[in-house]
């Protein structure tokens, strides 16, 4: 008796472990289930504020009689970065031990999409890459293969929101989804360059100012299936 008494205790011990596991495997996931619908709820909330802007501007312009508005196709946005590349940008902004610069030269395959967010694709590569840091013997051809990589170009899809900021100007927040070396492709180097790409280059928001030469301020934006609608009420 006492032997099944044993048995049974340790029984419920075992049972009492693995329930305790599936709750901690349960709180982690509601957990990350939350923060996904918190980001979800803050990008809905921008793009809402985004149209409301818009079709409040339409109604007051509409009323004074002066407003119009211009439509910028996925082309037209190419070409408006192709004007402002290649971009140099320092190394150490991605990494504080990496010497060089880094050259952002093509902005492609730009497609609008729901909620005031577009995709694209950017191309860029590295100058002169060298790591400054004191690397072990053991790991000298790894960060070799990795700075060759990088120069022979690494391929980033964004994901860019945009919205109206508080002073008329554009706001675009873009995120990694994606990197891929062109040579020398590594899931763990891909990682660490997505990374960096999040948290230290996309980290604040662009700014884009557009004013129209003679004053025209813009008074909302919004992202249709095939055009970016900027309105001006002069």
């Amino acid at each position: 008796m006492r032997a099944l008494s044993l048995g049974l205790l340790v029984a419920w011990a075992v049972a009492s472990m693995g329930c305790g596991t599936s709750a901690a495997t349960r709180l982690r996931s509601a957990e990350q289930d939350n923060r996904l619908l918190n980001e979800e709820q803050q990008q809905l909330d921008r793009a809402l504020q985004s149209v409301s802007r818009y079709t409040e501007g339409l109604r007051s312009s509409g009323k004074a009689g002066r407003s119009f508005s211009m439509y910028y196709t996925p082309a037209a946005l190419e070409q408006m970065a192709a004007q402002l590349l290649p971009m140099r940008m320092p190394a150490r902004t991605f990494d504080q031990q990496l010497l060089g610069e880094v050259v952002i030269e093509r902005i492609s395959d730009v497609r609008f999409g729901p909620l005031n967010t577009f995709t694209c694709r950017a191309e860029m590569r590295g100058d002169n890459i060298r790591y400054n840091g004191s690397v072990p013997k053991a790991y000298q051809a790894e960060v070799r293969k990795f700075q060759s990589g990088v120069a022979a170009g690494v391929v980033a899809d964004l994901v860019v929101e945009l919205s109206m900021g508080s002073d008329n100007s554009l706001m675009a927040r873009a995120h990694a989804s994606r990197t891929k070396l062109k040579a020398n492709s590594s899931s763990q180097s891909e990682g660490m360059l997505r990374n960096a790409l999040n948290e230290r280059v996309l980290r604040l928001p662009f700014t884009f100012d557009l004013t129209l030469p003679g004053g025209g301020a813009p008074r909302g934006m919004v992202l249709t299936a095939n055009h970016l609608v900027v309105t001006y009420a002069p």
